[in-house]
């Protein structure tokens, strides 16, 4: 194959190939107009710098700024800041809002109702159920539940796309759902708002698929990171269950945001835990013992509530009744439920206290244990909007104290009190339904501040996680998410499916190339322009000589404005061929730890590139088949 020449330009221009099926054709360089370099005005599109000249009426300001020539690692870091900012100011924002509504509108609905004694709080929570219904049903079904499953989806399938309006949609029926009296917490909604917000401002800034799911991932670390005032929780939930990887720029993604967000949220709204809690300790090391009994415990009470939840939805999904109404008829039973505790309503996080101070009697703790479960699997299986995070601590500190109750009574010398196994208990139950140990330790720790209590975490969660895994394969949220048959292939369940599908099948035929004379700069360019992290090095017939890092071409122009890219060249990269599967694709990847797999024939020319994404494509147009067939 003969290459085309750029005019007036050497035959070491940059390659772009763009589809294996059709001539390679030189992408040359563009003209900078206006002094504006590609990247730059990928940096500021258009109609923000038009926007910025129209306000500032100084047309030079715009294009300054959408000159500014950044590295992708600060790039990135400049990004994250910008997410933690915005989803720290929406986290206030949605804190304030259903504050507002719980206290100066159903409050005083409450109020005004008090005639109905302890079934005050019914009108209100009807009204909130009335309004969420059409409100989610109409404008945005992804805000319906608790909107975890909903970004892993997003990250998993789409490339981390998730429609603006869904920040909107879920912070408003979710702050309707919990304000009214409904039992959800905040921790879903405030993911859902963050990672819309990720999305959609990597979106405005034309990140790849790749890039916009690292920040969507930091938008969910910066919500909760902000609303539970728990930056190192934001971080490990972004990474054990939104992205569920950990790669360096991940991680230092996620921890900007995270710093970012919680930075704003004391500023506005304080630095005060959580929860109060008192300070326990370890009494005798036999006492690890009894927390990893409690984790097993935890793990069946969660396997428990997911079911109960999910059964629930089952049958509100089978009522023959317009989905607008069925949350009113969800909540009307929560708000009966609330005539025996008003502790059943709500996110329950005020009632935590109460649990963690040993103000519940034995039998009361296990009649609100069975109470927050069924109220919070009503709230949210008949279409309502809001968590599972803080129901389940709840849960577990009403689990925790009714345990350590038990177990002080029988080992008073060698055992804590109860409020120590009611702070152990909150972190075990989350920790076995979401599957996060690391999250639920680091969430539990950060609201309670209590330091004594860190090696009975750790066996708590550890004990809750594998026992839970042994009973029940998929979390709280890959449920829904296998419900919807959206969840992906299960490595452990569908290899032998994976390893009869052929890795070609998912390469993208669309990718960048260029000649190992090429210049630095010029590759640098490409990559940008094309939002790619990786460059094909390849020869003039498509034959595949190695990969080219963008992070390597920026540190190695700093040295050497004027370095080619045979420099940087690396030949080390893992290829896949026409006889690989699948299988071994997903292998590679997690081996090398990249996202980029290219796929060549057998004499080494590009068929193309595969990544998680396009593998898992083909996993699904295969699977039907195969499994017919089998």
């Amino acid at each position: 194959m003969t290459l085309p020449a750029c005019p007036d330009e050497s035959d070491s221009r940059m390659l772009g190939i763009l589809n294996t099926n059709e001539r390679a054709i030189i992408d040359c360089p563009a003209e900078a107009d206006d002094g504006e370099s590609s990247y730059g005005r990928r940096l500021m599109p258009r109609r923000v710098r038009n926007l910025l000249g129209r306000i500032f009426q100084v047309r030079t300001f715009g294009r300054q700024l959408a000159g500014i020539r950044l590295t992708e690692n600060q790039t990135f870091a400049l990004m994250a800041v910008v997410i933690g900012l915005i989803g720290g100011l929406a986290a206030v924002a949605f804190h304030y809002l259903i504050d507002f509504l719980s206290e100066e509108v159903f409050g005083r609905l409450a109020a005004w109702s008090d005639i109905l004694g302890p079934f005050r709080y019914l009108p209100g929570i009807v009204i909130g159920g009335l309004l969420v219904g059409p409100l989610v049903t109409r404008a945005a079904p992804e805000a319906k539940g608790h909107g975890v499953p909903e970004v892993m989806e997003a990250v998993n399938r789409r490339g981390g796309r998730i429609r603006t309006r869904v920040a909107y949609v879920k912070a408003v029926a979710s702050a309707l759902t919990i304000g009214s009296g409904g039992s959800a917490g905040r921790e879903g909604p405030i993911v859902q708002i963050g990672s819309a917000l990720g999305s959609t401002l990597a979106r405005l800034f034309r990140m790849s698929d790749r890039r916009r799911s690292t920040f969507v991932a930091a938008g969910a670390a910066a919500g909760i990171a902000a609303v539970f005032n728990a930056p190192l929780a934001g971080v490990f939930f972004a990474l054990e269950v939104v992205l569920r990887s950990f790669t360096a720029r991940g991680f230092s993604t996620v921890v900007i945001s995270a710093v970012a967000a919680n930075a704003v949220w004391r500023v506005l709204v304080g630095d005060e835990s959580v929860l109060t809690a008192e300070v326990h300790h370890l009494v005798h090391p036999t006492e690890l013992g009894f927390y990893a009994l409690l984790g097993v415990v935890a793990a069946v009470v969660a396997v428990g509530f997911v079911r109960l939840l999910y059964f629930v939805e089952d049958r509100f999904d089978a009522l023959p009744v317009l989905a607008d109404f069925r949350p009113a008829i969800g909540v009307l039973a929560v708000g009966t439920l609330g005539a025996i505790s008003f502790d059943l309503l709500g996110s329950g996080l005020s009632a935590i206290d109460k649990a963690l101070a040993g103000e519940f009697a034995f039998r009361f703790l296990l009649l609100l244990l069975v109470g927050k479960m069924l109220a919070t699997a009503l709230t949210l299986g008949s279409g309502g909007s809001g968590g599972i995070f803080s129901p389940a601590l709840f849960i577990g500190a009403l689990l925790g104290s009714a345990y350590g109750q038990i177990v002080h009574d029988l080992f008073p010398e060698s055992t804590a009190t109860a409020g120590a196994y009611a702070v152990v208990g909150m972190a075990a139950v989350f920790a076995a339904a979401a599957q996060a140990p690391m999250s639920s330790i680091f969430i539990v720790f950060e609201m309670t501040n209590d330091f004594g209590l860190i090696m009975p975490l750790m066996a708590a969660c550890a004990a809750a996680t594998v026992a839970y895994s042994a009973i029940k394969k998929d979390s709280i949220y890959e449920v829904k998410l296998r419900r919807k048959d959206a969840l992906g292939p299960d490595r452990s369940r569908d290899d032998h499916l994976m390893s009869q599908v052929a890795l070609v099948g998912a390469a993208e035929a669309k990718y960048a190339a260029t000649l190992r004379t090429a210049s630095l700069q010029q590759a640098v360019q490409i990559m940008k322009r094309g939002r790619e992290e990786m460059l094909l090095v390849v020869t003039a017939d498509r034959a595949l000589e190695g990969v080219a890092y963008l992070r390597d071409a920026e540190a190695k122009l700093e040295e050497s404005p004027n370095a080619k890219v045979l420099e940087i060249v690396r030949e080390d990269h893992p290829v896949a061929h026409p006889g690989s599967t699948l299988e071994q694709g997903m292998q590679m990847l997690e081996n090398a730890n990249t996202d980029l797999l290219p796929v060549l024939d057998w004499n080494d020319r590009v068929l193309g590139v595969a990544n998680r994404v396009s593998m898992v494509k083909a996993y699904e147009n295969a699977a039907p088949q195969l499994s017919s067939d089998s």
